[in-house]
């Protein structure tokens, strides 16, 4: 038995040294896509309406907000898809987007997208994002890209080592939590992020608490649910109402959310997807999937009294629906 653990000892420090040889040698520059394409129109801080610290959004002083969510994109949804999901959300006064918005590094696709929607509700109205793991490098050394911030200049109040990607937005009666799941694949991250999710949930005054990320807690498909972040975040969680990710490609939820008798059960969680590259759902998973296919989209309305969401299919067919009576 102590040959056999000194032999583990001896392969996990040949694994760390290995992996901080490679860091140093900078062996992630194997993974690093080609360029983007050169473009000449706007530039990608002008293309989107951002929530930021210094401007408080009329969505963000009404008794009742609407925006629609999205998940995974993938540079698959055209411009027509996103004039039918406006014209069948007329109220929707914001936006969420779950990550992998586009592809690695791929932001000109954004950037040409943007200008044939310019004039409609995805360019005049705030959006929320968080990044995903297909937009950072690949490699031991990953990162976000530069142009991952010039497209979405997020609030500056997460965590020291997470502005920009892991933030909070308050509405009058919603606090609406953005995470990088991405930069907390360390064991390291726990203790940072477990805390100041926790902090955040505990200190908002509003009715409702809903939260987004790109990995799940909970994965939809087996083997896809990351260690770190369900130890981060498991209990961090459970005093929010709703909790969104996406990354699995299927449409999946978890819990009830009902309140019996002064008991509240687990938040519900919602996996979302709204690409074309729909993925099969494994057994013995963790999130009980609804729809394997796609593309979709979530339909989230929150008042004092009230939180509903309706999932649906970019016809505006309703595949599930949840509504949450304030405890």
């Amino acid at each position: 038995m102590r040959i056999r653990t000194i032999i583990w000892l001896i392969i996990a420090v040949l694994i760390l040294a290995g992996s901080t040889i490679l860091c140093a040698l900078r062996w992630d520059v194997w993974f690093i896509t080609p360029p983007e394409p050169a473009w000449n129109g706007d530039t990608l801080s002008t293309r989107f309406v951002t929530f930021n610290d210094s401007t408080t959004y009329t969505c963000q002083t009404t008794d009742t907000v609407t925006m629609v969510v999205l998940g995974d994109v993938h540079n698959t949804l055209t411009h027509n898809d996103y004039l039918q999901i406006a014209a069948l959300n007329p109220q929707m006064q914001c936006y969420a987007q779950l990550g992998d918005f586009v592809e690695r590094e791929q932001f000109y696709y954004k950037q040409l997208l943007m200008r044939e929607l310019d004039g409609t509700p995805f360019t005049s109205l705030p959006i929320l994002a968080c990044p995903g793991n297909h937009e950072y490098s690949k490699g031991i050394n990953r990162r976000l890209p530069d142009s991952w911030f010039a497209s979405f200049p997020m609030p500056l109040n997460g965590p020291e080592d997470g502005l920009g990607t892991t933030y909070y937005v308050d509405f009058r009666n919603l606090r609406f939590i953005a995470i990088d799941t991405e930069d907390s694949q360390l064991l390291s991250d726990f203790t940072r992020l477990n805390a100041w999710v926790k902090q955040t949930i505990s200190t908002a005054w509003q009715p409702w608490v809903v939260v987004m990320m790109h990995r799940p807690v909970f994965a939809s498909r087996k083997g896809r649910m990351n260690p770190t972040v369900w130890m981060s975040l498991a209990y961090a969680l459970q005093e929010a109402d709703v909790i969104f990710s996406g990354h699995d490609h299927t449409y999946a939820r978890r819990g009830d959310g009902l309140a019996e008798d002064g008991e509240t059960h687990e938040p519900v969680w919602i996996g979302m997807t709204s690409t074309t590259r729909a993925r099969t759902p494994k057994t013995r998973s963790r999130m009980d999937t609804i729809v394997a296919g796609g593309p979709f989209y979530g339909q989230l309305q929150v008042s004092r009294h009230e939180l509903s969401l309706r999932t649906c299919t970019l016809d505006g067919t309703c595949i599930d629906s949840v509504k949450l009576v304030e405890r």
